[in-house]
Order: structure tokens, then sequence, then C-alpha cells
């Protein structure tokens, strides 16, 4: 039996692309944005794990133990949770807040990143 041209083999290879992506995980947040219905509101979430993502990597650039992630408990504002993993202070920010830390540390290379928090 041939199996070139399509046929099954394309059947195949669509199976298990379907399989991997039904495994991968999904982070809450984006398990939130994939269920609501308000258009600005997935904007808004979708600008806040972009954001949460460059403030992991800002810290991690600057070897700072800092844990960011989405909160999502008040649907109407959501906001970025910041934790120092090394004392337990926790912070929250906005979108605008998030945003100018970040311009605040690109600016300011170098500098210690614990006082953030």
């Amino acid at each position: 039996m041939k199996i070139g041209a399509g046929g099954l083999q394309a059947l195949i290879a669509q199976e298990a692309a379907k399989a991997v992506e039904a495994k991968t995980v999904k982070t809450p947040a984006e398990q939130e944005l994939i269920q609501t219905e308000d258009p600005e509101l997935r904007k808004q979430i979708y600008q806040l794990n972009k954001a949460a993502e460059r403030m992991r990597k800002a810290a991690e650039m600057f070897n700072q133990p800092l844990e960011f992630k989405v909160k999502l408990k008040d649907k109407k504002k959501p906001r970025i949770s910041a934790r120092d993993r090394r004392t337990g202070a926790e912070k929250d920010y906005t979108l605008q807040e998030a945003e100018a830390w970040l311009e605040e540390v690109k600016e300011n290379r170098g500098r210690v990143l614990n006082g953030y928090v």
C-alpha cells in the first residue's frame, strides 16, 4: 500500500498536530481570555499578559527574584501582581503602572529592582 501524495500521511499528520495542541497547558489568564465575551476585557488581559512577560524577562535579565502574574479576581480591573520571592512583599500594578515600570527599568539599567516591589 502506497501512502505518499497526501492521503493517509496528511490525515495522520493533522491528527498528531491536534493531539499536541490539546496537550498544551494553558495558564488561568489564557483560559479566561478564551472564555470571556467582552472584547475590551480580552484586549486588556492580552496586554497585561504581554506586560507581565516583559517584566519577567527584565527581572531575569537583572537576576532578581521577582515573580509576576496577572490577577483576574476583579473582572472589571485585572492587574499584574508582583512578588519578591525572598521577602514575600507583594505589589499590584495596573497596565499603565506596569508600562511606566518597564520604561523606568529600561532607562535606568543596572539599578536594583528590589525597591519596586
